[in-house]
């Protein structure tokens, strides 16, 4: 807990950057003050110091700012200094607007509502049980359950069709609070446990369906706020008095809690899991040092401590099952550690077949993640990197601050899987088939690199990779593996623009769109799909809307094949020329000359796009993009689209 003398010197830190503009340090003292005071007041502090340089935390840090209205049935106003402190911590610049009380099926169903008006990015739903299901206490209360089923899906419909009304008339991301459950029923804790149909079984099963309505609406997260309440204690989760008299959902002690798991929830349709997690070995995936303990003598397996490092592994292997990376980065001679897992295999969860590589040896980390980066052909900051050593930790901090750390708890080694599930860094809205590819495809595209590098001729190690690249409508990719790359993809993105999936939707269904993925598999295995390109035709020429590709298949000539498959389309629609546009970011240079290189020439589009955007242009008249002689082309009207003459400039 922080002394007065401590927040009054942070308020001055905070003050004092906000004043010079300096977004980081502002930022910086805010979290140490609300992270060790708490107070309503601090809060408020941060939350209007950091309104004031909103412009400059977007400009310096690259924050998203969200115009975000809030559907409500309770009282929120208390809350908002905490969610808008909060989202800034995560990089959001939240532009608030609060619906009023008891309009909600208004606001979500008027086409003229204030909720329509405002234009939001995001929507966040925020009901109460009496709203959502107000007779269902009543219902259950018999505790034989006539009718809770068919008022369970009455009220699962009712939502739905306030779902979809929204959603047919916006694109902004929608958020849906479920139900948290009661802590007290008529039923008592025994009759609610035993009894199949007590209110909280009624709730739990309401929460499910809900779930489910919002799988099956573009764009659209459910948020838990019962398993929220039920981690920091269902009985003190509400203040009934507060409820009572202003209708306050929240204690006020869980404000900060609340707020940080809302942003962690509506953060899933803005962006990608992180990708890899990089593990040091010592006393972090095992206890102990192995090269003073030697392998019999590390700690792991079913007994403690070593259950502490076996349910650590266990963690991973699970994260691996749904296509994290694995890596091990430590300090060790690597005949020891093979020895080590060959030893103790049955006292591991893991393999080294797990990891899709192993750096291990004296170099400094930071390098040694560096080099994974560049073999993987992943940014920085799809890595997380989890050691004990708090030197290690600090390097990796300084040299490499796109990565995420976590410091393993040495003296509590049975906290470490607590410490990393709490953080975001891994939260997935979807699961693809690529997903659990992921490990496989890396450890192909190792096999790809060994090859390429023992060919003389790159035509003819190209050409031996027997690449095929099958062209999809993207909402058959399926839709959520579209919109993931599209949240994910940096380096080979042309514009960089975070569609969502309702926007992909229309891309794909209004007339002379284009919502294209492209899937390439060769002799290794099949990468999945790896390109999106979003165009539509104006008049007689096709814009590219957004034109992205995975960086582990560039350069094989798969963005060209993508590209001349939007140019046949564009033509086959009426359209004569193909307008390119190119946002430049800090890390999307890579394709800064692609539309040049391809026979585009610049034109002036002023009043258009980005700023900072540069259009190209090419007449399909005279020049069509050719797709490279090897590969073969597959897909919905792909026959006539692959290294051909039909191609010709």
């Amino acid at each position: 807990m922080q002394s007065d003398a401590e927040r009054q010197e942070l308020r001055r830190q905070i003050k004092d950057s906000a004043r010079n503009r300096d977004a980081g340090t502002a930022i910086r003292c805010a979290r140490m003050l609300v992270g060790g005071s708490n107070k309503p007041a601090d809060v408020m502090f941060c939350a209007s110091a950091l309104a004031a340089i909103a412009d400059a935390i977007q400009g310096q840090l690259g924050a998203r700012p969200l115009r975000t209205y809030i559907v409500r049935s309770v009282t929120v106003e208390p809350i908002l200094p905490f969610l808008a402190t909060e989202a800034v911590f995560s990089y959001y610049v939240l532009d608030l607007e609060v619906g009023g009380y008891g309009s909600y099926a208004d606001e979500l169903m008027n086409p003229q509502s204030a909720l329509a008006n405002f234009k939001p990015d995001l929507v966040l739903i925020l009901l109460d049980l009496e709203e959502i299901a107000g007779h269902l206490p009543d219902i259950c209360s018999d505790g034989l359950g006539a009718g809770v089923e068919a008022e369970i899906e009455e009220c699962a419909g009712r939502m739905a069709q306030l779902l979809r009304s929204l959603r047919s008339r916006s694109s902004a991301r929608i958020l849906l609070q479920g139900l948290a459950v009661p802590d007290h029923t008529s039923l008592g804790d025994i009759g609610d446990a035993n009894l199949p149909h007590s209110l909280p079984n009624a709730i739990l099963r309401l929460d499910e369906r809900l779930a489910a309505i919002c799988r099956t609406v573009s764009d659209c997260v459910f948020f838990d706020v019962d398993r929220l309440s039920a981690r920091h204690g269902r009985a003190r989760w509400r203040d009934a008095r507060m409820f009572l008299a202003n209708r306050l959902p929240v204690r006020s002690e869980f404000f900060n809690v609340y707020s940080r798991a809302l942003v962690r929830a509506f953060s899933t349709m803005y962006r990608a899991p992180r990708k890899v997690l990089c593990t040091d070995l010592d006393n972090t995936l095992w206890g102990g040092i192995l090269g003073e303990d030697g392998a019999e003598g590390i700690a792991t397996g079913s007994t403690f401590p070593g259950n502490c490092y076996f349910a650590y592994q266990s963690y991973l292997k699970q994260l691996s099952s749904r296509g994290i990376l694995l890596a091990i980065v430590s300090k060790n001679n690597e005949a020891d550690v093979r020895e080590a897992f060959a030893v103790r295999s049955s006292d591991l969860a893991l393999n080294l077949n797990h990891f899709v590589a192993c750096k291990i040896g004296w170099s400094e980390k930071s390098k040694s993640i560096q080099e994974l980066a560049e073999e993987l052909s992943l940014g920085l900051d799809s890595f997380v990197f989890v050691d004990d050593s708090p030197q290690e930790c600090e390097e990796i901090r300084q040299q490499l601050p796109e990565v995420a750390v976590i410091t393993a708890p040495v003296e509590e080694p049975w906290k470490l899987v607590e410490i990393l599930s709490e953080q975001p860094f891994f939260d997935a809205l979807s699961v693809t088939d690529d997903d659990l590819n992921r490990l496989n495809e890396y450890k192909a595209q190792a096999q790809r690199a060994r090859l390429e590098h023992s060919a003389i001729d790159r035509n003819d190690f190209l050409a031996s990779l027997e690449i095929v690249c099958t062209f999809q409508s993207a909402l058959q990719a399926p839709l959520a593996r579209a919109a993931q790359l599209l949240a994910k993809t940096n380096q080979f993105n042309l514009t960089t623009r975070r569609r969502s999936a309702a926007e992909i939707e229309e891309f794909a269904s209004v007339e002379g769109g284009q919502a294209v993925v492209v899937r390439v598999r060769d002799r290794f295995g099949d990468a999945g799909v790896v390109g999106l390109a979003l165009a539509r035709n104006q008049g007689e020429s096709c814009v590219i809307d957004s034109f992205l590709l995975s960086c582990r298949v560039i350069g094989r000539g798969i963005e060209t094949a993508l590209l001349a498959y939007i140019g046949r389309r564009a033509l086959q629609m009426g359209a004569r020329q193909l307008v390119g546009e190119f946002i430049p970011t800090k890390k999307n240079a890579l394709c800064a000359s692609f539309y040049l290189d391809h026979g585009f020439v610049n034109c002036d589009a002023k009043n258009a796009g980005d700023s900072n955007s540069k259009f190209f242009t090419l007449e399909l008249n005279a020049s069509v993009p050719r797709s490279p002689e090897w590969i073969k082309v597959e897909g919905y009207e792909s026959n006539e689209l692959s290294g051909s003459p039909v191609f010709t400039s």
